[in-house]
């Protein structure tokens, strides 16, 4: 199967698996469930700028062929990773995250920006160098630091126990951190030529 149509029926399998968590899943669980918008968002921006583009409008740049819109899009990408960010951040805090707790509506509402940033950040990723790319993903590593101290402080907020709260942490790691890490590991072994 072609890599751009399997990242688009992968976003949709996330999007799916996410909606799943949000209905029968507890608090910590729909924390995590941000994930899914977020990473389906960027599979589809991703997709959508590399299947969308014609043949013909390819470009090289840095040993790697990236549609001619990525390169004019290079200047003003840090527009589009700042609005992805202020998309999502929001979300996470205490007022908005209760909120999302109480009314469904606030949660679908959240689960669109996260996409929505997603999908920014998704469609920018092209236009970013190798080293970028990797800068990148070192702050996705702090975020994800963070993430868990956020699962920590929800927890106490809502008397979640401690071993729940490894649970969700194990959880986390395995089924999203570990699978990301290792696609970022092949990622950087295919760009130095390794394989």
């Amino acid at each position: 199967m072609d890599k751009f149509l399997l990242a688009k029926y992968l976003s949709f399998v996330l999007l799916g698996i996410s909606i799943v968590i949000y209905v029968i899943g507890d608090m910590l669980y729909r924390l995590i469930a941000f994930q899914g918008p977020l990473f389906a968002g960027a599979l589809l921006g991703w997709y959508t700028i590399n299947y969308y583009t014609p043949k013909d409008k390819f470009v090289e740049f840095e040993d790697s062929m990236v549609p001619v819109t990525s390169i004019v899009l290079r200047r003003r990408s840090w527009i589009g990773f700042t609005t992805a960010v202020a998309l999502l951040v929001p979300w996470l805090t205490p007022p908005l995250f209760r909120l999302g707790l109480i009314y469904p509506e606030v949660y679908i509402l959240a689960f669109i920006c996260d996409f929505i940033g997603g999908f920014i950040a998704g469609y920018f990723i092209p236009s970013l160098k190798f080293m970028e790319k990797v800068i990148l993903y070192s702050l996705g590593f702090a975020a994800d630091i963070f993430y868990v101290m956020l699962l920590y402080i929800y927890s106490l907020l809502y008397n979640i126990s401690q071993t729940s709260l490894v649970d969700h942490v194990l959880v986390y790691v395995y089924s999203i951190k570990f699978l990301e890490a290792i696609i970022f590991a092949v990622y950087i072994i295919k760009k130095v030529n390794a394989i």
